[in-house]
């Protein structure tokens, strides 16, 4: 049953908190282009694999954070820029949360492109039929361990820059920019390992 489906839910509450955040803040081109993206991939899908894949299936839906990811470059354009004199960037201080959200998508998204690429290039191919199904797994198929990683980034982000910095969790360093990446690189290793080890069992 789809509704009791973790993974579902997950996407659900995902969905409604961004997009409503996203709206309430009234950045349509973000919103928009990610209705748009989600169409276009459901569309496509549905040629490549019919009856399988489409806007009446929830499979497109399990990779939302794509959509919000790749969207967000309109609210990279409007609001990213580098403080002067500082090795700081700066994104939109009147929407902190919303700010942490679009550098944590990037940056989780960065090392997960990282992550393909090395087991693609270091590791033998007979390795890469189980590696690259659990890395398919960790971003669309278990949505919900790719929340857990970036919600875990985002609250160490939020609250060191609020609590420990005391700023803006808008502003951005170099270093924590480069640290972000490695954690989710470290994170999504891990969870990567742990279901190439599941895969292994069965």
């Amino acid at each position: 049953m789809i509704w009791t489906n973790l993974d579902f839910l997950a996407v659900v509450a995902y969905g409604l908190v961004f997009f409503g955040l996203i709206f309430r803040a009234e950045m349509f081109q973000w919103f928009w282009a990610s209705v748009v993206l989600w169409l276009g991939v459901s569309i496509l899908g549905s040629q490549l694999l019919p009856g399988m894949w489409g806007i009446t299936h929830v499979g497109p839906l399990f990779v939302l954070h794509f959509y919000l990811t790749f969207s967000s470059v309109f609210f990279f354009a409007f609001h990213w820029k580098k403080q002067a004199d500082t090795d700081f960037w700066q994104a939109d201080l009147q929407h902190p949360f919303l700010s942490v959200f679009a550098v944590s998508n990037v940056l989780m998204t960065l090392a997960f492109v990282s992550i393909a690429a090395i087991l693609y290039f270091l590791m033998p191919g007979r390795s890469l039929a189980f590696t690259f199904p659990a890395l398919l797994k960790l971003y669309a198929l278990k949505p919900v361990y790719w929340f857990i990683l970036q919600f875990v980034m985002m609250a160490v982000f939020y609250l060191h820059r609020r609590s420990i910095a005391k700023q803006s969790p808008a502003v951005f360093s170099k270093a924590q920019l480069r640290l972000g990446w490695l954690m989710a690189l470290v994170m999504q290793t891990l969870v990567t390992g742990a279901i190439v080890g599941e895969i292994g069992l069965h």
